[in-house]
């Protein structure tokens, strides 16, 4: 069977989440609230671009036994996710946090069970991370930062989640921490590293890039203390560009990253670019 229900359910997840993005724009329905499209749309291109993440990364690792096994169950399991969400969307009931009929218990419960299981797999595979084949050090280092970040990353949504049932329980809103802390920021600053890097590293090599590894490792920086920034802003409850001497001074730190980090790309462009004229 090999990689191939991974690389067919990333474009049943693209397509639904560009087809319900698509609709989100055309009939003009609200970007905000537990039952827009917004959801599926967002969940169906989010789970199909890690889909393929980690079918592509498990080419990339030394190979054991049973690596097409975990990667088609991986997929088939953000699949299943993301069609719950969407099946919630089209119900009009929310699909997170919903615990109104037996129905919708049964569907949160679904969820956070493969949530629970995704994260557990991906942990795994970020540990293999150490092993993989012969690559260049640049595209290591970003196969091994986003890997890192998107564990990490499913696990502060393990911990929304938690968060979120004790706001409820306690009588507040499950989306926010404190006064105006937004549980889901930290959860989704880094989430698609794994894309993100790889393609620095890919793009770094193009343009001939020298110090590769360096650039990637400012961005990498630079999600890292964005990452930080979020999960201070929220764990103070402030909302996310409401911050104190502490915040400003990690978002301060990640916008010298990525400004140093875009820096060295563009200039790599406009000589490459120079050379192609000449």
């Amino acid at each position: 069977m090999g990689l191939k229900t991974s690389l067919w359910v990333t474009v049943v997840l693209l397509t639904s989440g560009l087809v319900h993005l698509a609709l989100l724009v055309i009939l003009e329905t609200s970007w905000n609230g537990p039952i827009s499209l917004r959801k599926p749309a967002l969940f169906g291109i989010s789970g199909g671009l890690t889909t393929w993440s980690i079918a592509w990364l498990m080419t990339q690792l030394k190979p054991q036994r049973y690596d097409s096994v975990l990667s088609n169950l991986l997929a088939l399991g953000l699949l299943l996710e993301v069609a719950l969400i969407t099946i919630q969307c089209w119900r009009g009931v929310p699909s997170h946090f919903n615990h109104t009929t037996t129905l919708d218990a049964i569907f949160e419960f679904t969820m956070l069970a493969l949530i629970l299981a995704a994260t557990v797999a991906i942990v795994y595979l970020s540990l293999r991370t150490r092993q993989l084949r012969a690559i260049e050090p640049s595209m290591a280092l970003a196969i091994q930062g986003g890997m890192w970040l998107l564990a990490l990353s499913c696990g502060l949504g393990v911990l929304t989640t938690a968060l979120g049932e004790l706001n409820i329980a306690l009588g507040r809103p499950y989306e926010l921490w404190g006064r105006a802390g937004v549980l889901k920021f930290p959860h989704g600053v880094a989430l698609h590293a794994i894309q993100f890097l790889p393609l620095v590293a890919w793009l770094a090599k193009k343009l001939k890039v020298d110090n590769r590894s360096q650039l990637v490792q400012a961005f990498l920086s630079a999600q890292v203390f964005f990452l930080l920034y979020a999960c201070w802003q929220t764990s103070q409850g402030r909302s996310r560009f409401d911050w104190d001497s502490i915040g400003g001074v990690l978002l301060g730190i990640t916008v010298m990253f990525g400004l140093y980090a875009i820096a060295t790309l563009g200039k790599s462009c406009f000589i490459a670019a120079l050379a192609k004229s000449n």
